[in-house]
């Protein structure tokens, strides 16, 4: 499944920054006790405006992956093999089987995670207040300085939601399809610009197998941030399922159609092997 396309980040992050931009009514109202925001922030959270906004907007982006999927595999079904045209003729009855119930936990799943960021926002407020107020400041001058303040931090905070959330039901969604028609591996790509992370950029081009999820960042740890540290590992994760990854899995439909040579990803190592000799072990 190719990567996620930015014009489906920014539309996620648009509709997610108006809908919690309401947020901030409660500072131009003068709401800035702990009591009355993170009251207000609860009742908002409940509210089921928000949880029917929120669903309409996740099935509405798994909806544009799966029709943006599925012209991709149908260009791909003729040529790559019985997979392939097993996996665009699952496409077309998905919702009604495992595929479609996995999608509808990644619709879930997202809004009760995008759900809890509100929350962080309020205690964000209250802290903010607090601490201001120790140094002899006015509420009206901390209301000054939380417009300000509190715009910028939600934006930040969104844009790595958009992107994140998007990747993950994109990855999430290829994964379930590929199972389902006994697809067990893909490669790892990424975007390969000056933002990928170095850890991802040597998992470029990596076999990966779907029942073992690798470390990059432990597998490479060499691999520095921009103060000298290394970087500190995440645990095992597949292609586009950690935060502000915009990498993404190229199933491996048909064996036939693999490199002559290639690396791969198994039990904690990553090593080189022949086409030949990765179909006689894992056919």
């Amino acid at each position: 499944m190719p990567p996620v396309p930015k014009s489906e980040e920014r539309k996620m992050f648009n509709s997610l920054k108006r809908l919690f931009m309401g947020m901030i009514n409660d500072v131009r109202n003068g709401y800035i006790q702990k009591a009355d925001i993170q009251d207000n922030a609860r009742k908002f959270l409940e509210s089921e405006e928000v949880d029917a906004y929120l669903r309409h907007l996740m099935t509405r982006m798994t909806a544009r992956f799966r029709i943006d999927s599925a012209k991709e595999l149908k260009k791909r079904s003729t040529t790559a093999g019985t997979n392939s045209r097993l996996l665009f003729e699952l496409m077309k009855h998905e919702m009604e089987g495992p595929v479609g119930r996995r999608i509808y936990e990644i619709i879930a799943d997202n809004v009760q995670y995008i759900k809890t960021i509100p929350q962080e926002w309020a205690n964000y407020v209250v802290h903010y207040t607090q601490r201001e107020a120790l140094k002899g400041k006015r509420p009206a001058e901390i209301e000054a300085e939380l417009r300000k303040i509190l715009p910028e931090h939600m934006t930040k905070n969104l844009k790595c939601i958009a992107r994140t959330e998007c990747a993950k039901a994109n990855a999430a969604i290829c994964q379930a399809r590929a199972e389902a028609v006994g697809i067990k591996c893909y490669f790892w790509r990424c975007v390969k610009d000056n933002r990928v992370r170095d850890s991802h950029w040597d998992m470029d081009g990596i076999l990966v197998f779907y029942d073992d999820p690798p470390s990059p960042e432990a597998l490479f740890p060499y691999t520095r941030n921009k103060r000298g540290d290394p970087v500190k590992a995440y645990g095992p994760y597949h292609a586009g399922n950690t935060f502000n990854c915009r990498c993404w899995q190229e199933v491996v439909v048909d064996m036939r159609f693999l490199p002559d040579r290639f690396r791969f990803y198994r039990a904690g190592q990553v090593q080189w092997i022949t086409k030949r000799d990765f179909i006689s072990r894992f056919s």
